[in-house]
């Protein structure tokens, strides 16, 4: 009998939790607008390692939500001023001009709601990006992927601000080797 009353109330405490994460879930057509900066200072090139001053990343994403899903286009821009550039144990020598990274991304996230109006999401993405190194050096459509975490407030039905961690990495290119970028962002989403 003390096993079954277990068994019953663990259940109940499991949806119970699964109710209030369901809490206000808002679905609809949203438009997100974000702003943060990079963790990470590296970039390699096929032969250059070039280290960067940590510049901004701007977003913004179009998307539709459905209770907990998401599903989003992200268009996100990052622009960090170059330091110094070193070929393999070489000593640094100055560097001048910019690193601009450019990526149209398509994520998909799931998001717990509950009364509290704290958001829980994690999301995945996968896009194209333009690299670009100062007036040297231009790669298109390199292939990239992204793992987000954000915790949210939702301010009103219409509008929710988060804090986002992203990992953002892009694959081998033509002139740039494999790189993997931690970020952090703020964004404030209204859904229509």
């Amino acid at each position: 009998m003390k096993q079954l009353t277990r068994i019953f109330l663990k259940s109940s405490f499991l949806l119970t939790l699964l109710n209030i994460s369901l809490f206000g879930a808002p679905s609809g057509v949203y438009i997100e607008l974000g702003g943060g900066m990079s963790l990470d200072d590296v970039q390699e090139t096929k032969n250059v390692n070039y280290v960067y001053e940590r510049g901004y990343i701007g977003s913004v994403s179009l998307g539709y939500q459905v209770d907990t899903f998401r599903v989003e286009l992200e268009q996100r821009y990052k622009k960090d001023d170059l330091y110094s550039a070193s070929i393999g144990d070489s000593s640094s020598i100055k560097a001048d001009g910019d690193l601009i990274s450019n990526a149209q991304m398509l994520n998909l996230y799931y998001s717990g709601y509950n009364s509290s109006k704290l958001i829980t999401s994690i999301g995945l993405g996968a896009g194209v990006t333009s690299l670009e190194l100062g007036n040297d050096l231009k790669d298109d459509a390199i292939l990239s992927i992204q793992g987000m975490l954000s915790i949210g407030y939702q301010i009103t039905e219409s509008f929710i601000a988060t804090t986002k961690y992203t990992y953002f990495h892009t694959t081998e290119s033509e002139s740039f080797k494999a790189n993997g970028d931690n970020a952090i962002t703020f964004t404030l989403r209204y859904i229509f």
